[in-house]
C-alpha cells in the first residue's frame, strides 16, 4: 500500500486535467500555449543570441553557419516537429483513452529514436558535409570555417534529439510548463557559453559557437532527464520496463511522413541558400539573415502546434472528432495573425532585425530585400506549419506534407527555369520564395478545409 500512494496525487491531478481539457478545450489550448509558447520563444532568443555573436565576428563565421543552419534546423525540426510531433501525438491519443501503459511505451520507443537517429545524423555531416557545403556554394574561408562549424555541433547532434524527444513526451501529457523549465536551461546555459567566448581569441569564434549548442543541449537533456525519473508521475523514465515496445513501426511511419513535410522544408531552404550564394558572400549572408527569421519563427509555431497537437489528439482520442476540428482551426487562424503582424512588422522596418547580426551595408541591405517582400506574407507561412502540426494530432498529414512539396517545387523549378535561360536574379528569386509561401498555406488550408478535416467533423 505505501508503495503506491505516492503515484495517487499525480495520476488524479492528471486525470482532472484530461477532464477539464474534454469539456473546455480552447481555454485548455490558451492555458497550454502560454508555457508552450514561452518554451519556443526561449529557444528562438538562443538562435537570435548565436546569429548576433557569428554576425559581429565578421561575414565570413556567419555565413559558414548560414551554410550549416539548414542541417541544424533538419534536426530541430524533425526532432520537436515531426517525429517529436508524432510522440506527442500517440502520447496525447493514449492519455486520452486512458491507456497508460501505452503511453509509457511511446516514451521509451521515443529514447530509442532520439538515439538511433542521432547517431546516423552525425555519421552522414562528418563523412558528407565537405561535400554538402561546397554544393552549396562554400568555397575558400567560408567552407573551412563551415566544416569546423559542422564537426563539432553534429558530434553532440544526438544531445539535440535527446532533449527534444523527452519534452515532446511531457508535452503529450499536458505537461508545458517542465519544458518550458528545459527551454531555459538550454538558453541560459548556451548565453553563459557565449559570453565567455567573447573573452576567447577570434580563432574559437567558430568551434566555439558550435560546442556552445551542443552544452547547451546536453544541460537541457539533464534537467528533462531528472523530472521524467521522478517517482509517481505516470510518464516515468525508468530502467525498467524496456521489454515488449512493440509499435515503433507505426510511430515511425507517423513521424517520417510528418519528416517529409521537414525535410522537403529543408531541401527548400538548401536550395534556397545556393542560388543566393551566386550572387557573392553578401547576399548569401544577408539572405541567411533573413531566412533566420523564417526558421526561427518556427520553433514559436510549434509552441501553439504543439498544444493544438495534444488538445485535438486528446479529442480525437475521446472520440469527439468534430470538436478538434473546430479546435484546431481557431489555434491555427490566430497563430497565422500573429505571424503575419510581426512580418508586416520586420517588413516595415527591417533594421530592427538586421541590425542584431550585422553592420555591414551591403549584407544589410540584402536582408532588408528579404524581409521586405517576403516577411509580410508570414501569414500563409504560419497558417501552413500550424495546420500542419493540428494534423499530427488528427492524423491527417498528407495534405500538409504535399503542400510543402508544392513549395519546393514551385521554387526549384523556377530556379533552374530562370537560370538555365540567364535571368536569375536577386529580386526575381525573392518573388518566387514569396510566391511559394503564399501557395503553400493556401493549398494546405483549402485541402484540409474540403477533405480530411471535413470527413472527420462529419464522423
Amino acid at each position: 500500500m505505501a508503495t503506491t500512494a505516492p503515484a495517487a496525487g499525480p495520476r488524479r491531478g492528471s486525470q482532472e486535467a484530461r477532464r477539464r481539457l474534454l469539456d473546455r478545450p480552447l481555454a485548455t489550448l490558451f492555458r497550454l500555449c502560454i508555457p508552450g509558447m514561452g518554451a519556443t520563444l526561449i529557444q528562438s532568443v538562443l538562435v537570435m543570441v548565436e546569429g548576433a555573436f557569428l554576425g559581429h565576428a565578421g561575414p565570413v563565421p556567419f555565413a559558414a553557419a548560414s551554410l550549416v543552419f539548414p542541417c541544424y534546423m533538419l534536426s530541430l525540426m524533425l526532432a520537436g516537429g515531426a517525429i517529436g510531433g508524432a510522440i506527442s501525438g500517440a502520447i496525447a491519443r493514449a492519455l486520452g483513452a486512458g491507456d497508460l501503459r501505452r503511453a509509457n511505451v511511446v516514451l521509451r520507443l521515443a529514447l530509442l529514436i532520439a538515439a538511433s537517429a542521432g547517431l546516423i545524423k552525425t555519421v552522414l555531416i562528418l563523412g558528407l558535409g565537405r561535400m554538402l557545403f561546397s554544393l552549396m556554394g562554400g568555397e575558400g574561408p567560408v567552407l573551412d570555417a563551415a566544416v569546423t562549424y559542422s564537426q563539432v555541433l553534429f558530434s553532440g547532434i544526438v544531445l539535440l534529439w535527446l532533449y527534444n524527444m523527452m519534452g515532446a513526451a511531457l508535452r503529450g501529457s499536458g505537461d508545458m510548463v517542465r519544458p518550458l523549465m528545459g527551454s531555459f536551461t538550454v538558453v541560459s546555459t548556451h548565453f553563459l557559453c557565449i559570453q565567455a567566448l567573447r573573452f576567447a581569441p577570434e580563432s574559437w569564434a567558430v568551434p566555439g559557437a558550435a560546442g556552445a549548442l551542443v552544452l547547451a543541449y546536453a544541460a537541457g537533456c539533464s534537467f528533462l532527464a531528472v523530472v521524467l525519473s521522478r517517482p509517481g508521475r505516470e510518464l516515468r523514465l525508468s530502467a525498467y520496463g524496456w521489454g515488449g515496445l512493440s509499435g515503433a513501426g507505426r510511430l515511425l511511419r507517423a513521424g517520417m511522413l510528418a519528416g517529409g513535410q521537414s525535410t522537403i522544408t529543408i531541401l527548400y531552404a538548401i536550395v534556397v541558400t545556393a542560388a543566393f550564394g551566386r550572387f557573392g558572400p553578401e547576399w548569401l549572408a544577408g539572405y541567411g539573415i533573413g531566412a533566420r527569421l523564417e526558421l526561427t519563427v518556427i520553433p514559436i509555431i510549434f509552441g501553439v502546434g504543439g498544444s493544438l497537437m495534444v488538445v485535438s489528439g486528446t479529442l480525437l482520442g475521446a472520440g469527439k472528432a468534430g470538436l478538434a476540428v473546430r479546435t484546431a482551426w481557431t489555434g491555427a487562424l490566430l497563430t497565422s495573425v500573429a505571424m503575419g503582424v510581426l512580418g508586416s512588422v520586420l517588413a516595415l522596418w527591417p533594421q530592427l532585425w538586421w541590425s542584431l547580426f550585422t553592420t555591414d551595408p551591403d549584407v544589410a541591405a540584402a536582408a532588408s530585400a528579404y524581409l521586405g517582400r517576403v516577411s509580410p506574407l508570414y501569414f500563409f507561412f504560419g497558417l501552413g506549419l500550424c495546420l500542419y502540426c493540428a494534423s499530427q494530432g488528427l492524423e491527417t498529414l498528407a495534405m500538409p506534407v504535399l503542400g510543402a512539396v508544392l513549395r519546393f517545387v514551385i521554387v526549384a523549378g523556377g530556379i533552374a527555369l530562370l537560370g538555365g535561360a540567364g535571368g536569375l536574379t536577386p529580386d526575381r528569386l525573392l518573388l518566387l520564395v514569396a510566391v511559394a509561401m503564399t501557395l503553400y498555406g493556401v493549398f494546405v488550408a483549402v485541402g484540409l478545409h474540403f477533405g480530411a478535416w471535413r470527413k472527420l467533423a462529419r464522423g
